[in-house]
């Protein structure tokens, strides 16, 4: 047997945390983008992107995010922002999947405003009104998510949000229907402006341009 290629052997308690971020976030790549919208407890909207983001369940259906302490307080220590000041204040929000179209605004809400000024008009991006949450969604996304918060985990320097769907609005440019007795399938990848963006490095993104079939020889294979 041939030999395995040379390793670094690191240990998470000698790195820093900024180390130890880079880490992650250069090896675990490509990621989703959770787009969040919420709102304060003036109504104000608020939206914001997250890459560190999955799907936790499906039934019952529960996305996640996490979301670090990248503000400062009135005594300089790391605090959360708005997103998770609004979702702890009313418990609402809405996760939306960031279209290739919309991957420059997307970038621009990620500006550091002001409490209350909106990332919405910040980036002159159309909202529309959710239905079962307060909070508006990114009119033109190819899936938005209404949620409800389920649970929320501290984890030292971030928190792991975890949403329940409550209300799906599918574009119906990728709504596809019925296939093989299953309804309301969807196909984010028929054009390319619908395809989701993905998370690199800090200012690198990816598109999907190549997929390749590789059929599993015990199935499922759709």
């Amino acid at each position: 047997m041939d030999r395995p290629p040379p390793t670094r052997e690191l240990q998470p308690s000698a790195l820093t945390a900024n180390e130890m971020y880079l880490l992650l976030r250069d090896s675990v790549m490509p990621r989703p983008i959770a787009w969040v919208s919420t709102i304060d407890h003036q109504g104000r909207s608020n939206l914001a992107p997250y890459s560190f983001f999955s799907v936790c369940s499906s039934d019952p259906p529960i996305l996640g995010f996490s979301a670090m302490k990248s503000g400062r307080d009135e005594r300089g220590q790391p605090t959360y922002k708005d997103t998770m000041v609004n979702v702890r204040a009313n418990g609402e929000m809405v996760i939306n999947v960031v279209p290739e179209s919309m991957m420059l605004p997307m970038v621009e809400t990620s500006a550091n405003l002001a409490p209350g000024e909106s990332e919405f008009d910040f980036a002159k991006l159309p909202q529309a009104a959710s239905t079962a949450v307060k909070p508006p969604r990114v009119a033109g996304a190819p899936v938005a998510y209404e949620c409800v918060v389920h649970s929320i985990v501290e984890l030292g320097a971030s928190a792991w949000v975890m949403a329940r769907v409550v209300h799906v609005h599918v574009d119906e440019r990728v709504y596809v229907g019925t296939v093989k007795g299953v309804n309301h399938r969807i196909d984010l990848l028929q054009g390319t402006e619908m395809r989701p963006a993905g998370r690199l490095g800090r200012a690198l993104y990816s598109r999907i341009r190549n997929e390749e079939t590789i059929l599993r020889r015990d199935g499922p294979n759709d």
